[in-house]
Order: C-alpha cells, then structure tokens, then sequence
C-alpha cells in the first residue's frame, strides 16, 4: 500500500506494529497482549488484531464471545464494525483464527481482503497491534498491506532463531525498509542478549538486514498457569514480571506520542489496568 493512502491520525500514518514469530508457540498473542494493554495504560486507544489462522487465541485471553471475527471479512456482507469487540473506551480487540465459525482463508486474495477491510479502522486508534502468528503468507499480507513495523517474538533455541532468520529474510525480499525488532520471551537478560546477537549478527551478514533487539521478557510461570487455568488476562497480570517488564520495553520500538505521561508520573491509568500497581 502506497504511503499517501494510508490511514492517519494528524499528520502522521499509523504504523502497525506486527507481532510475530517464524516458530509458533513462542508466545506471540501474549506478547501482543501485553504490547496492546501497555500502551492502554499510558492512556493511549488501541486495537488489538488477532490475524492468526489456526484456532485464534486473542478473544480467549480476554474471555471474549465474538459473533464475528477477522477471516469472515473476505465477505462483503461483513462490515468491519461487526467485528471489532470493544474491551474499553480505549482498548478495542478483533477476533480471528477459526472464533465465530470463521473458516481461515482459502486462499491469498480472500486473505487480503478481509485485512485491507480490517485496516479501513485503523485510523481511529493510536496504536494497532496485530498478532500475525508464524503463518508466512500471513505475515508477508500484513507487511505488503500496510507500513508495519515488524516485531519478531523467539526463544533462546536455535531452531526458534533459525525460524525467524527465515521470517526476516521472506519479508525482507518483499519489504526491505520495514522496521524490525527482536523480544526474545521466557528467558533472562543475559540468555536473551545472546539469543538477540545470533540472530542479529546472521541477519546483518547473511542478509544485510538489521534486526532490533529491545529485551526479554523473564519465563513467568504464574501467568502461564494462571491462563491456563482459564484466568482473562487482565485478571491475571497482578504482579506479573513479565507485565512490568513490558512497561521497559514497550517505550523502545512503540515510542509513547507527544505528551503522554508515564505511568508513575501522574498518567491517568485505565480502569482495565488500576490491578497492576
């Protein structure tokens, strides 16, 4: 999509931040969760997008019943409207995966469609988060369709390095200014640092490419547990280390606008968010 026809707020377009990850299972709609709730809670309107394909797990962590979801969007007898749950004044989230009997895409151009229309909404929001998954033609869509900034999720395994080594280089070869940024999940500062410098150093030699490290979110298993025990996430983030780690990081690769105040320094903070303190 060309720049001059993307959505804006003010003088500037929005960029969607696309979180994603050449492995699944490495904690991407977590991530993006956490991602979406901080910059709420600096006081920011945000729209969480689950583009996922397989069984959709965004609506799940916020205990969400959707009627209509992403993927049904190929249609035009779905408005946009219809599938945008909003959360709070601030916060708004859309459903996708399989959520709502959607069927995932058949093929490219119905994948396309349904995240062209999604994107007509983007203007209302400050921030746009979408939780791509692993699924390649997915991510190659979102970074096609929009000037999105590129956040790669990964553990500290090769295999997971080695997945998103191949992710960068895929989107690479479509979108070679996009901006990327590694978070390296469950792991400490340290293990993490070397995850990052892997996969930085391949990067930059191999492809000529640079990849962002921003930091580490630690294993926490409290939070694990607690979501899967069927906890929302909001509930579950009382204390939570990898929440109060989001709130460093965030502010490295989704810079806070013009104004804002930091939480601690006099930030009105959301209702949704009063139980992290």
């Amino acid at each position: 999509m060309r720049a001059d026809l993307l959505p804006t707020i003010g003088p500037k377009p929005i960029r969607p931040l696309l979180v994603a990850s050449g492995k699944g299972g490495v904690g991407t709609s977590v991530t993006a969760s956490l991602v979406a709730l901080t910059a709420v809670e600096r006081g920011e309107r945000v729209l969480l997008v689950d583009a996922t394909e397989g069984a959709g797990m965004i609506h799940q962590l916020f205990g969400l019943r959707p009627e209509r979801s992403l993927w049904q969007l190929y249609s035009t007898r779905v408005h946009p409207n219809e599938v945008v749950l909003s959360v709070t004044d601030q916060f708004s989230v859309v459903a996708g995966g399989s959520s709502a009997g959607a069927e995932p895409p058949q093929d490219d151009q119905r994948r396309r469609n349904a995240l062209s229309r999604i994107g007509e909404r983007y203007a209302e929001y400050d921030v746009v988060v979408i939780d791509g998954g692993s699924r390649l033609d997915t991510l190659s869509a979102v970074a096609e369709l929009v000037d999105a900034r590129l956040l790669l999720v990964t553990s500290a395994d090769r295999f997971a390095l080695a997945a998103n080594y191949a992710v960068v280089k895929a989107i690479g070869e479509r979108m070679s200014d996009i901006d990327r940024f590694v978070l390296v999940n469950r792991h400490a500062d340290s293990v993490a640092a070397d995850a990052s410098t892997f996969l930085s150093d391949a990067c930059a030699h191999f492809l000529s490419r640079t990849v962002r490290f921003v930091g580490a979110l630690p294993d926490d298993t409290c939070l694990q547990a607690a979501i899967g025990a069927g906890m929302s996430l909001q509930d579950a983030l009382d204390g939570s280390p990898a929440a109060i780690a989001m709130r460093g990081i965030l502010p490295r690769f989704v810079p806070a606008p013009l104004g804002a105040l930091a939480v601690g320094s006099g930030a009105v903070v959301s209702p949704l968010l009063r139980r992290w303190s």
